[in-house]
């Protein structure tokens, strides 16, 4: 009997037992499957059944083809719950300390810790990658055009970046809230700091990146700011830590001390700045400051003495364990990490038991801070944690990152929509890349948890860094190549087809 010919209500039944498979290859019987199972109101209930929480169902526009939409989720889910992309493409990434001029590049050196057991190392710190990613949108600075470009990996298409790099060296990258900020300092010396040591004058230029009513993306200039007064000399010594959104920059600064007088302790500082303004005032053009308008462009929100970092017990010293920055409408995070295990210059004389990871909050004005910690002692059976998995955010502590001790969690992708996550996890020799995959909108464990090919985390983790969501996965090789693990199709190779 022809199920097609059933009233509708026994036909849902029916194909409630079919897989997302079974449901694509009944379209293949004769034109009344077809006819049938490529119906939009089927193919709805059939994604909403099967994948309730995909980006689609979630970003509803008119005039859907639900049939074909069921079909780009069925088997982009095909390909993560194998654990492995359809496809992959990789782009070259132009960058170099003396040429070519355009892509010259000095990553602010990471603390220098690592990990130790027994004979066996790991890395605890990377290097920041010279690239940057957030919801569809990739920066970096492509060999092959020569240039910044900016790829919407949705639609396969470059764009132009405002940025000009000739004459400047970047520091660090970093698009976030749709704002696209460059670290740099230029190519000549500003003033010679000692016998060995030149100084170099440091800016922040921010662009906001928009969409025009033809879907294509541009950046524009938004301000820029000298975030050190002076300027570093390009070493792998002076350190500066950052993060932006939209509307605020905050830096924390690390310089050896070099007083004559023989003092030890290190500088350091740590300010919130306001960037939500419009300036065209670019201070990297006026060395002298006295173009500089008044009441307009950045400024600086609160400066952090010796004292106030000492009050909020943010104070690194020569043992730091500053992990990284992150921010919200009205507080800086600043995250700290430390490990059993760490070993190097500038590793902890007391080391924890385990693990610990820490946040602490610091309102911009006046206000109580924030504390949130994990010791992560563990029992016998190595249960750390009974946070759930899926928190994300900056006032709590990074549990996460040792979520399958003695595992440690490098890096992570989290689509918290969709509810899949990719995990970078290594413990010395042992190294592995897994997908957990919850197509549930309320599920309790883990849900599909896949690991990809061994052979992608030489592709994916030189820089101890990944992006993305449930579409594609994003990383760099040692190559000097953004490597993209795309499990729907490959858009670049259909728009340029």
């Amino acid at each position: 009997m022809d199920i097609t010919a059933f009233p509708n209500d026994i036909f849902l039944l029916i194909v409630a037992y079919l897989s997302p498979k079974e449901l694509i290859l009944c379209r293949s019987v004769n034109q009344r499957f077809y006819d049938a199972f490529t119906e939009d109101d089927l193919n709805r209930h059939v994604l909403l059944q099967h994948f309730p929480r995909t980006r689609e169902l979630r970003r509803i526009k008119r005039d859907i083809d639900w049939a074909q939409i069921f079909t780009t989720v069925a088997g982009r889910y095909h390909y993560l719950k194998a654990g492995k992309p359809r496809s992959i493409s990789k782009l070259a990434i132009g960058r170099s300390f003396v040429l070519p001029a355009w892509a010259r590049f000095f990553p602010v050196a990471p603390w220098q810790r690592h990990l130790q057991f027994e004979e066996k190392t790991a890395p605890f710190h990377y290097q920041d990658p010279l690239w940057t990613y957030e919801d569809d949108i990739l920066i970096f600075p492509s060999a092959e055009r020569k240039r910044y470009v900016l790829y919407n990996l949705e639609a396969g298409t470059f764009s132009e970046v405002g940025f000009e790099s000739e004459g400047k060296i970047v520091r660090r990258i970093r698009l976030c809230e749709r704002v696209f900020v460059v670290e740099w300092c230029e190519q000549d010396a500003y003033h010679k700091l000692n016998e060995n040591e030149m100084v170099y004058r440091h800016f922040a230029t921010a662009y906001d990146v928009s969409q025009d009513s033809n879907g294509q993306w541009w950046t524009v200039f938004r301000n820029e700011w000298k975030i050190h007064f002076l300027g570093f000399p390009l070493n792998s010594k002076d350190r500066f830590f950052s993060t932006h959104n939209k509307t605020h920059y905050v830096i924390y600064l690390w310089q050896p001390n070099r007083s004559a007088w023989g003092e030890d302790e290190p500088i350091e500082a740590l300010a919130v700045w306001d960037i939500s303004s419009r300036s065209e005032y670019r201070p990297s053009e006026d060395p002298t400051g006295k173009g500089k308008p008044e009441g307009r462009g950045p400024h600086v929100l609160r400066r952090f003495s010796f004292a106030d970092l000492d009050f909020y017990r943010i104070r690194q010293r020569s043992t730091p364990v500053l992990r990284s920055l992150e921010l919200d409408e009205n507080h800086v995070y600043v995250l700290e990490e430390d490990h059993r295990w760490l070993v190097g210059q500038q590793a902890s004389h007391t080391l924890p038991r385990l693990h610990m990871v820490k946040t602490i909050g610091i309102p911009f004005s006046a206000g109580p801070c924030w504390q949130d910690e994990c010791g992560a002692d563990g029992d016998v059976d190595l249960s750390f944690c009974e946070r759930v998995s899926d928190i994300r955010q900056p006032y709590i502590a990074p549990c996460w990152r040792h979520e399958e001790f003695p595992y440690l969690t490098i890096s992570e992708a989290v689509d918290a929509g969709a509810g899949v996550i990719f995990s970078a996890r290594h413990c010395f020799m042992l190294e592995t890349i897994s997908i957990n995959v919850k197509p549930r909108v309320r599920m309790s464990g883990p849900g599909y948890e896949i690991s990809l090919r061994d052979d992608l985390w030489v592709q994916l983790m030189a820089k101890g860094k990944i992006c993305g969501d449930e579409r594609w996965l994003i990383g760099e090789n040692s190559e000097q190549e953004v490597v993209i693990l795309h499990f729907d199709e490959d858009r670049r190779a259909t728009a340029s087809a």
